[in-house]
């Protein structure tokens, strides 16, 4: 119609959330399939051996084949799964001297880290430690174990980010399916998850005094505790030679639920 103005009606834009707020609530099928998985592996309800077996855990979720074997794929990319010829995927038996090595470099490289990281912190950066701390401790009180690993790797994730030192991170990052591995074997032992996230507040209290002694002693003392848990989950009363050897959990193989 002559005259008329037509108006055009603006959409709005909404901002996306920050990486501190975390994943956004919408997973595909498989990442669903995968989120149920991976917390009965962290939590041992699906202990070393035990078989995945697709037609099963279909029937289980209520869902076709499709979602779980692409759920399988993404835990076997994690390492929390492992495929084998003539048994399929199945959760590997935790391997001592490999889980040793894990944490005693994963010690080192986050030592390294924080001596780079501290001249460089902003308080914007210890704002994102303090969130990420107070996410583990609402998570632990719920015993939402998923979770709190989730938040545990990001936090050290945030640290090694902080060092500035690429190199640094791409070692980190090449690693990080070990290191997953490696928290959540260590994480699932503890009855108290609240203890946990207290060593990585005393952690960011010995950034925020940005003292480099402090902050490696920080350090040092927290891969100390996990050094304990890791001698209770295998059994052993001292770290593995050079031979791997130690007590390897006994379970034999079992299906998925």
């Amino acid at each position: 119609m002559r005259g008329t103005v037509q108006r055009r009606h603006r959409i709005p834009v909404v901002p996306l959330p920050s990486s501190a707020d975390g994943p956004l609530s919408f997973r595909t099928l498989p990442e669903q399939v995968a989120a149920r998985l991976r917390r009965d592996i962290q939590t041992g309800r699906l202990g070393p051996g035990s078989r995945l077996i697709e037609m099963r855990i279909a029937e289980q979720m209520r869902t076709s084949r499709g979602p779980v074997r692409d759920a399988i794929a993404l835990l076997e990319r994690e390492g929390l799964v492992v495929k084998t010829p003539h048994r399929g995927a199945c959760v590997p038996a935790f391997d001592p001297k490999l889980l040793w090595e894990t944490a005693s470099l994963r010690g080192k490289l986050e030592e390294f880290a924080v001596a780079l990281a501290i001249p460089r912190l902003t308080t914007d950066d210890l704002a994102r430690l303090e969130s990420l701390v107070r996410g583990m401790e609402e998570a632990s009180l719920r015993r939402a174990v998923e979770q709190f690993n989730d938040l545990d790797y990001r936090f050290h994730d945030a640290i090694i980010q902080m060092s500035d030192h690429q190199t640094l991170h791409e070692v980190w990052r090449s690693m990080q399916r070990r290191f997953r591995v490696l928290l959540a074997s260590t994480n699932v032992i503890n009855r108290d998850l609240r203890l946990v996230a207290r060593r990585h507040r005393a952690i960011v209290l010995a950034l925020a005094a940005r003292r480099p002694a402090e902050g490696r002693r920080a350090i040092r003392g927290h891969f100390s505790s996990t050094e304990k848990e890791l001698r209770l989950l295998l059994g052993m009363s001292d770290s593995p030679k050079g031979n791997g050897r130690g007590r390897r959990s006994r379970a034999g193989p079992r299906e998925s639920g």
